[in-house]
């Protein structure tokens, strides 16, 4: 027995509805928007040691950090690897802020790179919504990323288990 082109089709279509409606039940939380970022850095791999990690800490003091491989050194401290939470107080992180500025941040390009030269790792600096991609031939930063990094290895970070690694 063949079952009818149309009658196949029609089932397939409510097969197809059925898992796109149950598909979307689960809610999954949203990274912050560049403009709610207070300080935000992000740091890409290179073939060596590199610390990897992209912190995000919005001007409500929500902060996430999901750390990757070689963070230990930066940090002082040891963060198991995946997504973590805090609420942080916002006193200090308003400090880099204004450390940023000090350092002529408002007036930097957003983009600062070769794609030529290889094994750079890519330092990504959000400051009160202002994204800096620093990855070759740009600013010297280093300051303000080593500030941001203790400030992280203060931070009571927690888990999180839902988010997976």
């Amino acid at each position: 027995m063949t079952i009818p082109i149309r009658l196949w089709a029609t089932g397939a279509a409510l097969i197809w509805a059925a898992f796109v409606l149950t598909g979307c039940t689960e809610t999954k939380r949203v990274a912050a928007k560049s403009s709610d970022v207070l300080v935000g850095l992000q740091r890409t791999s290179c073939y060596g040691t590199c610390p990897v990690y992209e912190l995000s800490v919005t001007k409500t003091g929500e902060a996430t950090l999901k750390v990757g491989p070689h963070c230990e050194p930066a940090f002082g401290r040891a963060l198991e690897q995946g997504m973590h939470r805090a609420q942080v107080e916002l006193g200090e992180w308003n400090e880099v802020v204004e450390m940023a500025y000090e350092m002529g941040f408002d007036t930097l390009k957003s983009r600062y790179d070769d794609p030529r030269i290889m094994d750079v790792p890519a330092n990504i600096v959000t400051v009160n919504g202002k994204t800096v991609y620093n990855r070759y031939g740009g600013p010297r930063l280093n300051l303000l990323y080593l500030h941001i990094e203790r400030l992280v290895g203060t931070v009571d970070w927690k888990a999180d288990p839902e988010i997976a690694r």
